[in-house]
């Protein structure tokens, strides 16, 4: 059982910069994915044009700018609706049902099933995991419906954004 009275809900900055950070990585595969791929993409036209223009782009210091700049349009997009469709056009439908069963299996109590997924995914951070998880647990507690599914929704684009982020690692 859970001491809410000793724990800080506040996200700290560095868990801040972490999602930023996995955000600005998820660029790249954006910006190599297809035309056709691309349009299927639940963006704006704004933003469609600053990931096409990432594409082209070959001097490394301006590709590192233009990263930055599509990982911060990102968090102005929907999120979780990107997340989701890089995610579906970059695994087999298998591999999806494999890899979103760990929704299912992640457990603020089950450390050792922490330390799988962790292991399983080099980009996955137990701490970041960890603190998901205890949002959600925390929603469950002051038994708020909007902010659990908020909860639940970060935790899944989490899970996707690792698996993601573990592929280009390989």
């Amino acid at each position: 059982m859970i001491d809410w009275s000793e724990q800080d809900m506040r996200v700290s900055r560095t868990e801040l910069k972490k999602a930023h950070e996995r955000l600005q990585q998820l660029s790249i595969p954006l910006a190599g994915l297809s035309k056709k791929q691309l349009k299927k993409l639940p963006a704006s036209d704004y933003f469609m044009a600053e990931l096409m223009a990432l594409a082209d782009i070959t001097n490394a210091n301006a590709r590192n700018r233009q990263t930055k700049r599509v990982g911060k349009l990102i968090g102005e997009e929907d999120r979780h609706a990107l997340v989701k469709a890089l995610f579906d056009a970059q695994f087999p439908n298998e591999q999806i049902v494999k890899i979103e069963g760990w929704y299912d299996r992640l457990n603020i109590n089950d450390e050792g099933t922490l330390k799988q997924f962790v292991k399983q995914y080099k980009a996955a951070e137990r701490h970041s995991l960890y603190q998901l998880l205890l949002w959600i647990e925390y929603a469950k507690h002051i038994q708020d419906d909007e902010l659990l599914a908020e909860s639940e929704e970060d935790l899944a684009s989490y899970i996707r954004e690792v698996a993601i982020l573990s592929q280009l690692k390989k």
